[in-house]
């Protein structure tokens, strides 16, 4: 076999390598996102525990998050929407905006989660830019 032959030969078989191995980790990761979508249900914990809800969706291939919290005294309350920018199972980040917020002028700030998927819920840290302390999150899927 030629130089020219064999490095073909090689560049064919690491191709399909690639392709093979791609083919086999898109499902894994497929069975990951559908996991995740639909609605979550628990606590955002920031100075006081506020039920929350938090749904995630799809749009044109884009995984896409909107939440909201609240207290039942009103003190503390919010709602938010953005984008998950890294899906690497089980860890899970997404950076958004609040839409409404109990702080005058703080609609459009930005809010930070950083969650992990674990049979069933998904736990982690929620940061405001506004005041940058973590606020805790448990989920667990809504009925």
């Amino acid at each position: 076999m030629t130089g020219m032959r064999k490095a073909f030969a090689l560049g064919l078989a690491a191709v399909m390598v690639l392709a093979l191995g791609a083919r086999w980790s898109a499902p894994a990761q497929e069975d990951a996102r559908t996991k995740v979508l639909g609605v979550w249900k628990g606590t955002f914990k920031f100075a006081a525990t506020a039920p929350a809800v938090m749904e995630f969706f799809e749009d044109h291939g884009v995984l896409k998050w909107k939440c909201s919290y609240a207290t039942s005294s009103r003190l503390l309350w919010g709602e938010a929407e953005g984008t998950v920018t890294d899906f690497s199972p089980p860890n899970l980040q997404g950076t958004g905006v609040y839409t409404k917020h109990q702080v005058s002028g703080a609609e459009g700030t930005r809010v930070r989660f950083q969650l992990t998927l674990d049979d069933g819920s998904l736990k982690g840290t929620a940061t405001p830019e506004l005041s940058g302390i973590p606020a805790e999150v448990v989920l667990s899927r809504a009925p």
